[in-house]
């Protein structure tokens, strides 16, 4: 079991000014996912759409079939045009290049063929404008959901936000889930600003959107020792990632003291 961090925790309703952290990166989305037409989920069968981020860049490839039925593949390098809502860039087509099966037989000729510009709407859903050709293509995409996350485990993390009055917000110490189906339930205990054994309880409903998702629900904060209540809320985890080491999201909520409160939810595994 981690060890207690003494006096990093806070509750919600101590005014505590707090060094947080910068904000996020222009790029702090990671659109990477296998992405297909239709909304607010893929409905188009036979194409998809691979898009891979590094920074700011984007690897795109998609499949498709051409006017004759036959496979296709296109891919475009693109780069944000505006923020970190619209990325542009070439569409390219390689019309021949090594068997798979023997040698490789060196760089493939590589055609430009056109251009591509994906606009997202929000973390999940977007746009994609293609041309090839001299057709020009265009279509909502969605991402595809394979498998929900599997969050139950220990953690050393929880919550850093800013209340819309600038004061600053902090629940960090030993983090549990546990998870039924698409049900979560996130315990964080921690040392509030008087020393007190705090534990916030947070339940909500988790959503898969590809490799991402996001929980709501509602949270409940109370002293350890008396189970007196200090504060108690709503809260929004959005654009979840997931992964061996632990997992990360956008936090928002409210609550009794603090009408709008935004941050950052998440922690790093237990080894155990």
């Amino acid at each position: 079991m981690f060890k207690s961090i003494s006096r990093l925790g806070a509750a919600f309703v101590s005014a505590i000014a707090l060094s947080l952290p910068a904000a996020a990166s222009t790029f702090s989305i990671d659109y990477s996912d296998l992405w297909g037409g239709g909304q607010p989920v893929p409905t188009e069968q036979g194409w998809g759409l691979n898009l891979i981020q590094q920074g700011d860049v984007i690897f795109a490839t998609w499949f498709v079939y051409a006017q004759n039925g036959t496979p296709t593949w296109f891919s475009a390098t693109l780069n944000p045009t505006s923020g970190s809502t619209t990325w542009s860039g070439q569409v390219v087509f390689v019309p021949s290049a090594s068997y798979y099966g023997g040698a490789w037989g060196g760089t493939p000729p590589m055609n430009v063929v056109g251009n591509a510009t994906i606009t997202f709407s929000n973390v999940n859903a977007g746009t994609l404008s293609w041309s090839a050709n001299g057709v020009t293509v265009n279509k909502q995409i969605s991402r595809f959901s394979l498998r929900a996350p599997n969050l139950a485990g220990k953690y050393l993390g929880g919550m850093v936000a800013t209340c819309s009055s600038g004061a600053g917000l902090l629940i960090f110490d030993t983090l549990n889930v546990s998870q039924s189906g698409n049900s979560l339930t996130m315990t964080v205990d921690f040392f509030d600003s008087q020393s007190r054994q705090t534990r916030c309880t947070y339940n909500g409903t988790l959503t898969t959107l590809g490799r991402s998702g996001s929980v709501s629900g509602n949270y409940s904060c109370a002293i350890t020792a008396t189970g007196q209540g200090t504060n108690a809320g709503t809260f929004t985890l959005s654009n979840l990632e997931s992964g061996i080491n632990g997992f990360s999201s956008n936090y928002s909520g409210s609550d009794q003291f603090c009408s709008s409160q935004s941050g950052r939810f998440g922690g790093v595994k237990d080894v155990q």
